[in-house]
């Protein structure tokens, strides 16, 4: 199956909860240019890399270090650590509506379109502050991504006929060696296509709660950090749900109840503390990106993430490990729930768990891609370095090439104040 079926089948589950309530579509501006902002042609292609070894990848060293919900307030607020909502485990047969109405493709392109990878650093600041755990040395990793892009690039690679969907990601070189990958749409939001039947945000709104603390909130991102056969990577990425502990085992985030604490969170954002006397106590307040933070919610271990799948029962038996699989590998998410309907009435729910034996030989099979795309990483972040911090490199697939332009703006994806912390 394709990208553009595969995403179209599982209908960008990155929903706001209180917009996809109502079945009127948004009217929304149009698609943006792929190569609006980059020079007249491109600077070189791409090749793709060749399997090299049999030595299999495997994540070490793998380390949460933030999470964080987005509010569905005017203004761009996260909640930290913010909770996945919680799967309330009903027994089928059940049924839900079709899916309708608007739904994110990209929340936090929508919510901070000139700096996405913010709201990243801010999670990662604050649960350091309330674990009281040295500051995150940023001059060590080589990436800093959105899991999509790997995903993106790891579908070039398995391409070989040109069908791959066209993507695009912008590049930067931040200190002498980390390259970060920001994640770059043709639109961040978009209309549910009534020309299909789909039923994936209506089956995860019907089947999870949110979590206390978290109501009304949109998007649960996670943010964690591995070795990926020698490159450091911090991945972000969206969780669709998680297996809820008994309350009482559950870790709750430190309060904030006086300006001193304020205080102290805001000078690790690069805020001063007479700025942090002017806002509630429990929330602070990025004055230079307009970024709120309220520190709420719960974290949750590894083991309880849950990521959700909807096919016709049809067509269940085609799902396409190939292309999911590594959807569960790079963030390490241990659950995957496979739902099977006939027109929205769900008859079976397929529970399989990352470490079982059929999931070890997905795997298995995948490997050879997960090591290409190793040495994609590699020569990427040598192009990137080779530019210097100036540079200002994007990659761009059409039909199945992968061509590197350079941007015409200089703008930072982010402010100097955390583009510092990658100096050694």
């Amino acid at each position: 199956m394709s990208y553009r079926s595969y995403s179209r089948a599982r209908g960008y589950r990155s929903s706001n909860y209180n917009e996809t309530r109502t079945s009127s579509a948004l009217l929304l501006p149009p698609d943006r240019d792929i190569l609006e902002g980059l020079g007249s042609s491109p600077l070189q292609e791409l090749q793709r890399p060749e399997a090299s070894g049999y030595k299999d990848i495997k994540l070490k060293d793998f380390q949460y270090i933030g999470s964080y919900n987005w509010t569905n307030s005017n203004a761009p607020t996260i909640i930290v650590p913010g909770s996945p909502p919680e799967w309330r485990d009903r027994t089928p047969p059940f049924s839900v509506p079709r899916d309708s109405g608007p739904r994110f493709v990209d929340q936090n392109g929508y919510r901070m379109p000139q700096l996405p990878l913010l709201p990243l650093f801010r999670a990662v600041d604050v649960i350091a502050e309330e674990e009281a755990t040295d500051t995150f040395d940023w001059s060590t990793v080589d990436f800093v991504t959105d899991r999509n892009s790997l995903r993106k690039l790891l579908r070039w690679i398995q391409n070989n006929d040109g069908s791959t969907k066209e993507f695009r990601i912008d590049t930067q070189l931040a200190g002498k060696r980390t390259v970060l990958l920001n994640r770059w749409e043709k639109r961040t939001r978009e209309n549910a296509d009534l020309s299909i039947f789909t039923y994936g945000i209506s089956f995860e709104r019907e089947n999870t709660t949110p979590a206390p603390g978290c109501e009304g909130s949109s998007g649960h991102h996670r943010v964690v950090q591995y070795d990926f056969d020698g490159l450091k990577l911090v991945v972000r990425f969206e969780v669709d749900a998680c297996i809820a502990a008994p309350r009482a085992t559950q870790r709750q985030p430190k309060p904030s109840t006086s300006v001193d604490d304020l205080s102290n969170i805001l000078s690790g954002m690069g805020v001063s503390g007479s700025a942090g006397a002017n806002v509630a106590a429990d929330v602070t307040k990025d004055i230079a990106t307009e970024l709120s933070v309220i520190r709420a919610g719960t974290e949750v271990p590894q083991s309880s993430l849950v990521e959700m799948t909807t096919r016709s029962k049809n067509w269940v038996h085609t799902f396409d490990w190939a292309d999911a699989y590594p959807q569960l590998f790079l963030s390490q998410t241990s659950n995957h729930f496979l739902a099977a309907h006939a027109r929205g009435r769900f008859e079976s729910i397929t529970k399989r768990q990352v470490g079982s034996p059929e999931m070890k030989q997905i795997e298995a099979s995948i490997q050879p891609a997960f090591r290409r795309l190793r040495q994609a990483l590699h020569d990427i972040q040598e192009l990137v370095k080779a530019h210097g911090q100036r540079g200002r490199l994007t990659l761009v697939c059409r039909e199945g090439r992968l061509e590197i332009f350079e941007r015409e703006s200089q703008e930072s994806c982010l402010p100097d104040s955390v583009m510092e912390r990658f100096d050694i």
